[in-house]
This record gives C-alpha cells, structure tokens and sequence, in this order.
C-alpha cells in the first residue's frame, strides 16, 4: 500500500514539474535577477586581487578567500577600507567547474569589481565582475548599455523599477569612470 501511494504522489509531482512554467520553476535562480543582485548590494568597489589563499578543497569544490586593494568605492553604508577579503567557490584541472554555480579563478593582479554585503564577503550572494583592467571595462560597458536597452517587461524580470535603472546606470558610469583612471 505505502510503495503505490508513493508512486502515485511521485507521478504527480512529476506531472506537476512537468506542466509548470520552467521560468517561474527557476526564478529563484539568483543569475535570473542579477540586476536586482547588483541593485540592492550595499557594498560596490573597484579593486585589484593583492593575494589569494586556498581555504578548503572538496571533489567538488575550491574555497578561496582574496585579499583585495580597493582602488574606489561607490556604494558603501559605512566608512570605506583601503582592503577587503571575498570567499569563493573556485575550480582547477583536478576540481572541475559546477554546473550553474558562480565560480571564478581569481589571481594577485587582477581587477575586480565587486558587489556585494560587506567588504568581508562571501561570494555570492554578492556579484564579482573580474579581468584585466580592459576587460571589466568593456563588461561594464556591456552591463549599462543591456540596461539601456531594457523593456518594461525586461525590467521586471529584472526586479529593478525606472528609478533603480537610473542609479545603476549611474553607478556603471562611476565605475567606467574608476577603471579608466586606475592604473
């Protein structure tokens, strides 16, 4: 009796997955609203990796941790330290790259962007935008000239509203502006 019941309720959880919008099922998917993400970080600076440290190793996963020299802070709900330190999920040759998962590769040198809680973060539930000086430039670019572009519809997708528009492009200026000026 128990085994049928379960296969019934198996089968109709299935039908159920199955029949549902797959946009509503993975909305929760925090890259889904990702301007929402940048939007509501209390923390936006511009900076380079100093030092990076490996904290932990799993099959399945790298943990990181990066010191990093702030070059420039546009958002902050305090007083603005010369460093921070992001945790992170990275990945290598022997731990291979989650399917879905924000990791990254950072290395000492490399510029960074971050959006995130506070200048002692984990990463996520911020944002981390990272590459040659040149290459976070260009995605900034890219990331205020996306914005520009959105529809109504897109925006709410996006969860930002007209107003929020305005400040992050506001804020991409600010950091096109921090990029160019850091050498």
């Amino acid at each position: 009796m128990k085994t049928k019941s379960v296969r019934r309720y198996t089968f109709l959880l299935t039908c159920v997955l199955i029949s549902g919008d797959p946009a509503r099922l993975f909305a929760a998917n925090m890259r889904s609203f990702i301007e929402s993400v940048r939007r509501k970080a209390p923390v936006v600076y511009v900076g380079s990796v100093k030092e990076v440290r490996l904290l932990q190793r799993t099959k399945f996963d790298i943990k990181g941790k990066a010191v990093v020299d702030i070059k420039a802070v546009m958002r902050t709900p305090g007083s603005s330290p010369r460093q921070a330190t992001i945790e992170y999920s990275s990945y290598d040759d022997k731990t291979p790259m989650l399917e879905g998962g924000p990791q990254y590769q950072l290395r000492p040198g490399v510029s960074v962007i971050v959006f995130a809680n506070s200048f002692d973060a984990s990463i996520p539930p911020g944002y981390l935008v990272q590459g040659s000086r040149q290459e976070v430039l260009q995605r900034v670019e890219a990331l205020s000239d996306a914005l520009s572009k959105m529809s109504p519809d897109q925006l709410r997708v996006n969860e930002i509203t007209e107003d929020d528009r305005r400040v992050q492009m506001s804020l991409y200026e600010k950091l096109s502006a921090a990029l160019l000026a850091a050498k």
